[in-house]
């Protein structure tokens, strides 16, 4: 594993109360903490597991200047550092300045955008002009986007939306997610820079905008600085959330020493080029997600007609089963159905206070209704506002009944701890109305908003653990596996097995997670591989006791396990797995896993545009998962430690470097992940497939469906014909 990424602590027996450590770095109250050092031993794995704590909390980092705050760290830190010396060695405080340098270092680029923001022409705008210019240049973006995507999805024969690419004259193309991404990330960056600058939050955090005006196209483009500020800023959180969580060097340069990429006037360089396994394997995980939830969308909608289950909006709906405001809130009830393992429809848990069916509803509402003011007003009708106690009606009359609306509007409205304008597309206005955020809704996928909204409120739902395990259980059982899930103490320890496969010579221990994905956030990605390093410990912990206490897993659950190999396994309900073992341990996923006993092919899916005459999915195999004409455990165990659903997402994945301005005299340089596009050709190129025989494959699938659809149409006009000449008959 690489060095950066988060490892088990072995604590002495006295360790650190997280919540302690959380408490006095977010107040820096110095007595009460010291009493708690006191209490510990203190040796080099608790100083490194505070100091782990300094770097990565948000509350010890100060973003904007807080004098009070930073004179209050400051006598923090000198106490801190004394205590550390008397207790620990006179070198025992040279770490700690080391962190508070790479802090201190993190707030100077955060100040030197505000202050570089202070000096703009975007700054002598009056506030509500500056706003007002962010969402016309937001919704401007969005509506050229669109039509991009239109007219180059509209040429091209294969339609792959999970890695679809524009592309330009000039040869160079831009993946229209990415675009997007940026619009929502850079409008919501700069409402987030004027709404600390003016004060426009209120009481409970909420972003508070005051009465838009009308703009010219001279004050749009002074805003516009302002929006080149706010992306630097997004950039160098990001870039410095992932040099805090995982690791890596924020490597400066001054003059003298500054790097040949530097441009012209800039005193100071920063780069960062550090990409972590535990970062590489979560950016793979969330871009399965997103690649599945589109398949899902495809094959639904090829096999049902989802248009036809569409109802809208305008008249009094009950929740599902059964009915549904648009074809997105179908697909997300199953989606996110499948992915948690049991019927959001018949849950009853109230993550956040809303069912699961509710926070759907909620969004594929908001969505229908962005989309009618885009339609009736184009890119004008992106930002519109609504009344509150209209959307309220709306909600109510869709069935989020019994205050329900109002929590949901609560739950979207964009705050001060908000990720996005995906996840919170509503922004409340001072008449008391609400502004609409289209480009955050009108294509996002109203399962995934879900979940992300939930993790960002930092809540797990509470009985989806269970439920998985169960499904997965039963899953085994019907492929026809003595699988079993069993428990059981031995001097005064509880070992419980969630599901145990037995066959042949191996077993498979199974410890099933379900966990929500990070959605590309480094710190929710960083806690989510320290649960998985969690549960490695906790299966190795299983495994090792299963042989050690064979004669009571014999008793209680029929397995014997003389002279078998022992495979453990943590399978994720979400796509997140990874390659090889760790420690042992094989990290799979649950869509994987079942993939590999229902099929023997890995196969490609492939929409197919017929232009103009619908579109069709293609399956094509391209690799074996067996070597025989059944699966076999070997087989099996060469699947987990290389699966090929990742040897397809690694032999597209990419590093991908750009640069940014922290003002004038600042210039980052920062290298991220990145995919190129996935293709049939690129797909059989990574796994050695003839590409000329699959495209002659996909060029028959497509003439025999369009000869299938002619002679469909030669059909119904014979039919017509036939009925038009009875009719002339019978005149």
């Amino acid at each position: 594993m690489n060095a950066s990424e988060p490892v088990p602590l072995q604590n002495p027996p006295r360790q650190l109360k997280e919540n302690l450590v959380k408490q006095a770095l977010k107040t820096f109250a110095w007595d009460q903490f010291k009493q708690h050092l006191s209490m510990l031993d203190l040796d080099d794995d608790v100083v490194s597991e505070l100091l782990g704590h300094i770097r990565r909390s948000t509350d010890f980092l100060i973003k904007r200047p807080d004098a009070a705050r930073e004179a209050a760290r400051s006598i923090f830190i000198d106490e801190l550092g004394n205590f550390l010396r008397d207790h620990h060695g006179q070198d025992a405080a040279a770490p700690l300045g080391n962190e508070i340098a790479i802090i201190q270092r993190i707030e100077d680029g955060y100040r030197e955008i505000l202050r570089t923001q202070e000096g703009t022409v975007a700054a002598k705008l009056l506030p509500d002009t500056q706003a007002s210019a962010a969402l016309s240049r937001s919704a401007y973006s969005y509506h050229e986007l669109m039509e991009a995507f239109r007219t180059a999805s509209s040429t091209r024969k294969e339609l792959t939306l999970q890695s679809f690419r524009i592309r330009q004259p000039d040869g160079s193309s831009y993946s229209p997610d990415g675009v997007l991404a940026g619009i929502v990330d850079i409008t919501t960056m700069t409402l987030m820079l004027l709404g600390h600058r003016y004060r426009w939050f209120d009481s409970q955090k909420f972003l508070v905008l005051p009465k838009l005006s009308d703009v010219t196209d001279d004050e749009i483009y002074k805003a516009g600085l302002t929006e080149v500020l706010a992306a630097s800023w997004r950039h160098w959180e990001r870039m410095e959330q992932r040099c805090r969580y995982f690791g890596g060097e924020l490597k400066v340069f001054t003059k003298g020493n500054l790097p040949t990429w530097t441009p012209e006037g800039a005193e100071t360089a920063i780069e960062y080029d550090h990409i972590s396994d535990g970062e590489f394997f979560d950016y793979l995980a969330n871009d399965r997600l997103n690649d599945r939830l589109i398949q899902t969308f495809q094959e639904m909608a090829l096999q049902i007609n989802m248009d036809a289950t569409e109802s809208g909006i305008a008249r009094p709906l009950s929740l599902p089963p059964g009915v549904f405001v648009s074809a997105q809130e179908a697909h997300s009830d199953v989606s996110l159905s499948e992915i948690l393992g049991y019927s959001i429809v018949d849950d009853q848990e109230r993550p956040c206070g809303l069912r699961l069916i509710e926070w759907i509803r909620g969004y594929a509402t908001l969505r229908c209704l962005s989309d009618e003011r885009y339609v009736q007003a184009g890119r004008n009708g992106l930002c519109a506002t609504v009344p509150r106690e209209t959307l309220i009606a709306v909600l109510d009359r869709v069935g989020l009944k019994d205050g329900t609306a109002e929590i949901f509007i609560d739950l979207v409205s964009l705050r001060a701890s908000s990720r996005d304008l995906f996840d919170h597309p509503l922004i409340r206005m001072e008449d008391g109305s609400l502004l609409v955020f289209g480009p955050g809704i009108l294509t996002s996928d109203p399962a995934r908003l879900t979940l992300s909204a939930i993790g960002n409120q930092g809540k797990q739902l509470g009985r989806k653990g269970k439920a998985f395990e169960q499904e997965t259980l039963a899953f085994f059982v019907k492929q026809g596996f003595a699988a079993k899930a069993f428990k059981f103490k031995r001097d005064g320890e509880e070992f419980e097995y969630d599901v145990v496969v037995p066959w042949d010579d191996y077993i498979f221990i199974l410890e099933c997670k379900n966990r929500t994905l990070s959605g590309h956030n480094p710190a929710a990605a960083y806690h989510f591989a320290l649960e998985m390093l969690s549960a490695v410990n906790q299966v190795k912990r299983l495994a090792d006791a299963l042989v050690e206490h064979s004669d009571i897993v014999l008793e209680r659950a029929g397995i014997d396990v003389a002279n078998k190999t022992i495979v453990p396994c943590v399978v994720n309900s979400l796509p997140y797995a990874r390659t090889g073992d760790l420690d042992g341990v094989y990290i799979t996923d649950a869509s994987g896993l079942k993939r590999f006993f229902q099929d023997r092919n890995f196969h490609i899916v492939r929409p197919h545009n017929l232009k103009g005459k619908g579109i069709v999915l293609h399956r094509t195999a391209m690799k074996s998962l067996w070597k025989g004409d059944k699966p076999t455990p070997d087989d099996l165990v060469s699947y987990l430690a290389d699966p090929l659903q990742l040897q397809l997402m690694i032999g597209h994945a990419k590093k991908s470097g750009h640069r940014f301005g922290l003002g004038e005299r600042t210039v980052a340089a920062v290298v991220d992940l990145a995919h190129d596009e996935m293709t049939t050709a690129s797909i059989a190129k990574l796994f050695s497939v003839d590409g000329e025989w699959v495209e002659r494959e996909a060029k028959a699938v497509t003439h025999a469906i369009k000869d299938a659809m002619r002679r469909q149409e030669q059909r119904a006009v014979r039919k017509a014909d036939r009925a038009w000449r009875a009719q002339q008959r019978r005149r």
